[in-house]
């Protein structure tokens, strides 16, 4: 792969949102083209507990399913863990994340990188505020 090609093509980063009952996950074209995946679509009902997370890199369970990783640079796309449990990741560098963890669907966590200077404990506050539950403790 070329030396500027990749998560620097990416530009802006994914954007979380609340539409009526569910929580948007808004993917750039950069992201829907590397992470293999369109914008998702969570139930705020299934969701279990929502956190600001410092140090998203440290938090990746199992492998790449699709998308792509750079380590320490990108991880887009779904990731697999244990026999049939996935997990949704739009990393960018070293940018603090959004980790939100799902009972029900197809992912069971989705872990989304603020756009850069956003607040992800404000960020987890104002889905969790959404979804009717308190925000978690900052993943440590």
């Amino acid at each position: 792969m070329p030396a500027g090609a990749g998560p620097r093509m990416l530009g802006p980063v994914a954007k979380l949102t609340v539409d009526d009952q569910d929580l948007v996950v808004r993917l750039t074209l950069g992201e829907k083209f590397w992470g293999f995946h369109g914008d998702l679509r969570v139930g705020l009902a299934s969701i279990v507990s929502v956190a600001a997370d410092p140090e998203p890199w440290l938090g990746l369970r199992g492998w790449r399913m699709a998308g792509v990783s750079f380590p320490g640079r990108a991880s887009l796309g779904t990731r697999r863990h244990g026999t049939k449990s996935f997990d949704f990741c739009m990393l960018h560098r070293d940018r603090p994340a959004v980790r939100v963890e799902v009972a029900s669907g197809r992912f069971s966590r989705l872990v989304i990188s603020v756009p850069e200077g956003g607040d992800p404990e404000a960020e987890a506050a104002r889905i969790a505020a959404a979804a009717g539950i308190a925000p978690s403790a900052p993943v440590s």
